[in-house]
């Protein structure tokens, strides 16, 4: 789909509309500066005018000259206005109809320009919320980074932790285990011992029941 500019659809339709319309100026202007002296020679004639009819067909000339196609100074509002400035010091039967013609344009024109601009300043006034709720999620977004980062950094310090905690879990372990080892082979040792001690003391009463019953014998013998 074209998009067209709406300045470049205005003048377009300008063009168009002086084509059709015409301008009665009989002797244009033709530079920049002749314009321009032009315009001011008519506003002075404007407000040294004492006849409000004069007055009015001056207004007409000068909203001629503000919306002449070859005026780089061209100025469509004024020109609305000088215009209007005609008709309320024209009689209705000496009104032209071109002028009449070019009021309804220019109004028409103004109230475009007036909704372009509008939809402009909406259209900006969009582009800059947009433009704040991006930058608005670009600051949550890093602020979820952060968040994010400082978890993992905490996930891994609890898991460093966890790690220490298991491996300390585990040599203490290890320790309990060679401690009950030891008590075993120290109750081990312990049993042999008591073994060892309970055999010597039978051996030892035996002994001495060997001795008694020898000195018995020898009693018997003298």
């Amino acid at each position: 789909m074209v998009h067209h500019h709406p300045g470049k659809v205005f003048l377009l339709v300008l063009v168009f509309i002086f084509l059709v319309l015409g301008c009665s100026l009989k002797h244009s202007p033709r530079t920049g500066e002749e314009f321009s002296r032009e315009t001011n020679r008519l506003e002075t004639l404007i407000r040294e005018s004492a006849d409000p009819s004069a007055r009015g067909k001056v207004h007409r000339q000068l909203a001629e000259l503000l919306i002449h196609q070859q005026n780089p100074g061209r100025n469509y509002g004024k020109a609305l206005r000088e215009f209007e400035a005609y008709l309320l010091l024209t009689p209705v039967e000496d009104r032209t109809e071109e002028a009449q013609n070019w009021i309804e344009v220019l109004r028409e024109l103004e109230r475009a320009e007036k909704e372009t601009a509008q939809s402009t300043r909406i259209r900006e006034n969009l582009v800059v919320e947009n433009r704040e709720k991006e930058e608005a999620l670009n600051r949550q977004e890093k602020m979820l980074d952060l968040e994010r980062k400082k978890n993992e950094e905490l996930v891994g310090r609890v898991q460093t932790m966890q790690d220490l905690e298991r491996k300390k879990d585990g040599e203490w372990q290890a320790r309990l285990e060679e401690m009950e080892k030891a008590n075993q082979n120290l109750s081990e040792a312990n049993r042999s011992l008591k073994e060892s001690t309970d055999r010597m003391k039978k051996t030892l009463e035996r002994l001495k029941d060997l001795d008694v019953q020898m000195e018995e014998k020898r009693k018997a013998i003298r």
